[in-house]
């Protein structure tokens, strides 16, 4: 992720925190907090199905587990409303095609929080390599990335 010049630049990063064999993003997450990048990171609200973003500021301190057992800010964090002050987004998806198609977990989170809005941000989806394949059909409703960022190489969507 530092090599990409987009990612260096950014001032505000989203980034999800990874579950069962997800790419994880601690790392990433703890990276942009010491290069003092504002860090923005989901949670899901059951009720209403979607998601609402917080700013954590340490990994330890502000997650604590929720929804399906994912790690998400602790209720008591500042929401974020305004996506277009986010610069860089990281994103979840069990797989990506090379023209930037993401296929995410069935619930839509991701696509909702995105859709109908006018998307400053550079969206980055991570994957192990044997996630992204040559294409797949996409719907209107699925979003897609700008870059996707393997262990094995960087695509310029």
């Amino acid at each position: 992720m530092e090599n990409l010049k987009e990612f260096r630049e950014a001032k505000v990063v989203l980034c999800y925190i990874a579950k069962g064999n997800e790419v994880r993003t601690e790392g990433i997450i703890n990276k942009s907090i010491i290069q003092e990048k504002k860090v923005i990171v989901p949670k899901v609200d059951v009720s209403k199905q979607q998601l609402i973003l917080q700013k954590i500021k340490n990994v330890e301190d502000d997650l604590a587990l929720g929804f399906q057992g994912i790690f998400e800010p602790k209720s008591h964090l500042p929401v974020v409303k305004n996506l277009d002050e986010i610069d860089f987004a990281i994103l979840p998806g069990i797989a990506f095609d090379r023209k930037g198609g993401r296929i995410g977990f069935g619930k839509g989170f991701f696509d909702k929080l995105f859709m109908n809005k006018t998307i400053h941000s550079i969206l980055c989806g991570i994957a192990f390599d044997f996630q992204i394949t040559e294409g797949f059909p996409h719907s209107n409703h699925d979003i897609s990335v700008d870059i996707i960022v393997s262990e094995e190489r960087i695509i310029r969507c």
